[in-house]
């Protein structure tokens, strides 16, 4: 064979290793301009679940009972101010009527009393009585008792006063003849005076006798003591008048210090009655539990009548349909560095087909200020809070709604960068820590 032949067939046998060994140089040049020029969108990829702005509103009853109607089911649409229950006023309303009687029958008294106290002829009842005995016999049946005691409690007092004025009376009768008596020992005493003066001046002339003359002044000793004995008797009169004006002043003041010793204790009873029957009225308005905001029906806590509500326990809860849909997602305490506010967050539910609906945009709203951890599995997590334009929810096909609690896959964008990052960024990263280290 000649050296000719012995090139040529090295050259035949050396020209596909020269194609194959270009192609695969050519392939890593182009692999890597791509590498180095091409910028892949960056994202943070998070899991959440949509939640409703201020959550969901608790329904709860401040003061419990036992359920007379349920009006709503679970996942029923309401309006703010809907009737969802009612409670049974029977306990409530019969508590009420007790209390009512023994008010009434209190500010009946009152009144009563405070006539009494202002010595008037009639009883001056509260209006609030007078309203309610239009309509309510046993209101109008307390009035009569207490109008009828009032007369009786007059009627005493004035006989007893009008016995006392009949005593003065007749005291002053008695006055009256004792000083028509006393003129008239007056004038006798006055006359046998003149007489025992002529008597005494004959008797000194010798022309009267000493016993006519003793005899006239016996006479006007006598008419002197009557009178004293009469004016003895005048004193007293005066004196028993003086006791029954007091006496009847008495009556009247004794009268008016029970009013104000039964009033003192009686004005207490009424304001706690009273308070106590409006506490009563207020809690009967709120038999009717109705929904505090619009929205949907959830956690329904009480199914039927007769089931019994302690104060303050969630009846149920409504979740609000006209607030904004906002993804709380649980971001990795490593990427938090790259996650801000006003970022663009690409949204896949993923209770939705991925074919079916299309791919939906929010915005980072609010970046937890620090870690949480899940009491469950003991990871580190920061709070993302992404607010979901109303206007990308009309992406949606119908029939398809986002409610709260469905998963959500958020990917949070970040800076871009070329692929050879991506690839070169681990071993940035070590050779950094190791440096560091060193």
């Amino acid at each position: 064979m000649t050296q000719t032949a012995k090139s040529s067939r090295k050259f035949r046998s050396t020209v596909p290793m020269l194609v194959g060994f270009t192609t695969v140089f050519v392939l890593i040049g182009a692999l890597g301009a791509w590498a180095m020029r091409t910028e892949i969108a960056g994202a943070v990829v998070a899991s959440g679940r949509i939640v409703v702005e201020k959550n969901r509103q608790v329904v709860q009853h401040l003061d419990g009972g036992i359920v007379d109607e349920i009006l709503v089911r679970e996942g029923d649409q309401v309006e703010e101010g809907a009737l969802l229950a009612r409670l049974d006023p029977t306990l409530i309303q019969s508590e009420l009527t007790i209390i009512e009687g023994q008010l009434f029958e209190v500010m009946a008294r009152n009144d009563r009393l405070q006539s009494e106290l202002s010595e008037t002829e009639t009883v001056s009842f509260d209006q609030v009585l007078e309203e309610e005995a239009e309509t309510r016999p046993e209101v109008a049946g307390i009035m009569q008792g207490q109008e009828r005691l009032f007369r009786a409690r007059l009627d005493t007092l004035e006989r007893s006063v009008t016995q006392l004025q009949n005593q003065r009376l007749q005291l002053e009768k008695q006055i009256t003849g004792i000083d028509a008596q006393a003129t008239a020992l007056e004038r006798q005493r006055e006359l046998i005076g003149e007489e025992t003066t002529s008597q005494q001046t004959l008797y000194e002339r010798g022309l009267a006798q000493a016993s006519r003359l003793l005899g006239l002044q016996r006479e006007e000793a006598r008419l002197a003591g009557q009178i004293g004995e009469l004016e003895a008797s005048r004193a007293q009169a005066m004196e028993r008048i003086a006791e029954l004006e007091i006496e009847e002043l008495s009556l009247h003041a004794q009268r008016r210090e029970d009013a104000i010793t039964q009033l003192r204790d009686m004005e207490f009873r009424e304001m706690e009655m009273a308070e106590r029957r409006t506490a009563l009225i207020e809690q009967l308005s709120r038999m009717d539990i109705r929904a505090p905001v619009g929205g949907v029906i959830y956690d329904l806590r009480v199914f039927g009548a007769s089931s019994v509500i302690r104060p303050a326990d969630p009846v149920m809860y409504i979740v609000p349909q006209d607030r904004p849909l906002i993804i709380e997602a649980r971001v990795d305490p490593i990427n938090v560095d790259e996650v801000y506010t006003g970022q663009e967050v690409m949204l896949r539910v993923a209770a939705f087909d991925m074919r079916d609906v299309p791919d939906l945009f929010g915005e980072v709203i609010q970046v937890s200020a620090d870690a949480f951890t899940d009491e469950q599995t003991g990871a580190s997590f920061y709070r993302a809070r992404i607010q979901l334009p109303e206007t990308e929810l009309d992406k949606l096909p119908e029939g398809q709604v986002l409610v709260p609690g469905m998963p959500v896959d958020a990917f949070i964008r970040t800076q871009d960068r070329t692929p050879a990052a991506y690839l070169m960024s681990p071993l940035t990263r070590y050779f950094d820590k190791a440096f560091r280290d060193g």
